[in-house]
């Protein structure tokens, strides 16, 4: 029998400091609430001029003491990086798990995308930045995910709903060898409706989480937009020649194109397929003098697609062609 033990939360206490005239019953109730939520030792006071929500730590380890300022201004308590309602016991025990598994700093750290600290940040964009070494072209959907997957140092998770569709042995059609992991895994993530974002459970690191697509949530995408003018980020695919294309599938188009081009196409398979649209529709381009954007996109319109110029995480440009 193992003779391991959990580590000890920390005890958490908290001074209330009452903005305004108080209404003592009101107070009791929240006192009994926030010591239901997890408070050990809540004290009601009225506010100082200095009085701001903070938290102080106090001892280390199974002797570690937090105690946390809030200010009751009406029906609210104003906490670090945290409000509650009055009655939101599930808020209240929430703020307290944040407090308890991350620890004050985390706590208070400013937060931007995705809720992660500038640090974060910086160190999921620097592991989604390592480029793709393997073919993606033709293997199997799970293989490429996998492949991709296992050049960052970074913890991935898979939310069940999405299993099922990880792992398709469905071919991936595109070749993303070359491209950063983070736009190149969005991308088959993509094809079999699936999407990723970086997030940090509370007490646990930072990890990226595969799942269904979440109306309103936050995930990484298929390539970042241009900072710079189109024609200065892709200069080739403004050369101007003569064409005249008759009754032509769109595949074919694009893949007369390709070679002469610096730029790589990257193509939403996935999403064409499910919005049942196709690359083998026939397209018609008048005779005349143009350049490669304006073809590439009137043989797109024609299919109702369109493209759009897009760099990875590391600033290649590409040309992404979707619905």
């Amino acid at each position: 029998m193992s003779t391991a033990t959990a580590k000890a939360a920390p005890v958490v206490d908290l001074e209330l400091a009452m903005d305004g005239v108080p209404d003592f019953a009101l107070v009791r109730k929240w006192i009994d609430l926030l010591q239901k939520a997890g408070f050990k030792n809540v004290r009601a006071r009225s506010i100082k001029p200095t009085d701001q929500p903070e938290v102080k730590s106090v001892g280390k380890g199974a002797n570690q003491l937090y105690i946390v300022t809030g200010i009751l201004s009406g029906t609210k308590i104003h906490l670090p990086n945290g409000t509650i309602k009055y009655g939101d016991l599930d808020a209240a025990k929430a703020w307290i798990a944040r407090l308890s598994g991350d620890g004050p700093t985390n706590l208070t750290a400013e937060k931007g995308a995705y809720g992660l600290t500038k640090d974060q940040i910086v160190m999921v964009y620097d592991e989604l930045s390592k480029p793709v070494t393997l073919s993606t072209k033709d293997r199997a959907t799970k293989d490429v995910i996998r492949g991709i997957s296992q050049v960052w140092k970074v913890r991935v998770g898979v939310d069940t709903n999405a299993r099922r569709f990880l792992f398709s042995e469905a071919p991936f059609p595109g070749e993303l060898k070359g491209l950063t992991s983070g736009s190149a895994m969005a991308m088959v993530l993509k094809s079999v409706g699936l999407v990723m974002y970086p997030e940090k459970p509370v007490g646990g690191e930072v990890q990226v989480m595969i799942s269904q697509h979440q109306k309103d949530k936050e995930f990484w995408p298929t390539g970042w937009a241009l900072e710079v003018n189109a024609g200065k980020a892709a200069p080739d695919l403004f050369n101007e020649l003569d064409v005249e294309i008759k009754a032509t599938e769109i595949s074919k188009t694009l893949n007369a194109i390709a070679p002469r081009l610096k730029t790589p196409m990257l193509i939403d398979y996935g999403e064409i397929q499910r919005r049942g649209l196709s690359l083998e529709k026939r397209v018609d381009i008048p005779a005349g003098k143009t350049f490669y954007k304006k073809i590439i996109d009137r043989a797109l319109s024609q299919g109702g697609l369109r493209s759009e110029l897009r760099t990875d995480e590391a600033g290649k440009v590409f040309l992404w062609i979707t619905y």
